[in-house]
């Protein structure tokens, strides 16, 4: 008899960002993201879905046989779209922006039902350009890794995860780019990698299925301009404390899990 969990026992949960709204990169994307199969995916970059009256975003829909939940952006049309699989997954409450738009992109809070068990799902994209602002974004998601809160965070967070390698050599990385991604020293020069914003939502009780269970997280592209010569994860799963204690077993991608509860998948668009 087979050791793997009946279908209806795992949440597949995904972040991916489409990267400039997918463009003539959206049949493939979707065929990746169909394949996997999942309850809730949260996808940031829906640019310019809401032109020809949703046309994108309903296509999508359809082709993912998912419900979508549309938060717009405020800079650079880089829309924020959590899509869920009804009737297993059905949407309780919805508000599209949690910080009266505080956030360089915005954060949506979705209350969605699996299996009649209420989870609240957090959606967003931080800040790409300056750290100190991923850490005030940070400040409003903190408050949902309570001990008895049932949540998750979907993001492109813009930052590396406790843990994850520098760059082997940072000269690899263009200069102009440095401000966006490393610790400024007292004397203005720049150390490791900046990961303040990741600290507080680590050290606010929220996990990160891969680091919680000792594993490499999946190898995921880095969101860089051409030229640039660093692998980085960007896009996270992560879960409130009660989540990861419901769970037997948290995992990235690859072979399906003997997991009871949850199972998160985690890709990036190149």
């Amino acid at each position: 008899m087979s050791n793997q969990p009946a279908r209806s026992s795992l949440l597949r949960v995904g972040s991916y960002n489409l990267m400039d709204g997918s463009g003539d990169r959206w049949a493939g994307q979707m065929d990746l993201l169909a394949s996997l199969d999942l309850d809730i995916l949260g996808v940031q970059e829906a640019k310019h879905w809401e032109r020809q009256d949703y046309a994108r975003l309903h296509a999508t829909a359809a082709k993912l046989g998912m419900q979508a939940l549309f938060a717009p952006s405020k800079s650079h049309g880089c829309h924020l779209v959590i899509f869920y699989r009804w009737p297993r997954v059905s949407c309780a409450r919805f508000q599209p922006d949690i910080s009266g738009g505080r956030f360089h992109h915005t954060a949506s809070r979705a209350v969605l039902k699996v299996d009649g068990l209420a989870l609240q799902v957090l959606h967003s994209h931080f800040h790409p350009f300056a750290p100190s602002a991923r850490l005030k974004e940070a400040g409003w998601l903190t408050e949902y890794a309570a001990a008895d809160a049932l949540s998750l965070i979907i993001a492109d967070l813009n930052t590396s995860g406790i843990g994850d390698p520098d760059p082997a050599d940072w000269e690899q990385v263009a200069a102009h780019l440095h401000s966006r991604h490393r610790k400024m020293l007292p004397d203005g020069s720049y150390g490791g990698t900046d990961r303040d914003a990741m600290h507080a939502l680590m050290n606010a009780g929220f996990v990160d299925p891969p680091r919680h269970l000792g594993r490499t997280p999946p190898r995921t592209a880095g969101h860089w301009d051409s030229g640039e010569n660093w692998d980085r994860r960007s896009d996270y799963v992560l879960v409130s404390p009660i989540n990861a204690a419901m769970a037997g077993q948290l995992w990235g991608t690859g072979p399906r899990p003997s997991a009871r509860c949850l199972w998160t998948a985690v890709r990036r668009s190149t």
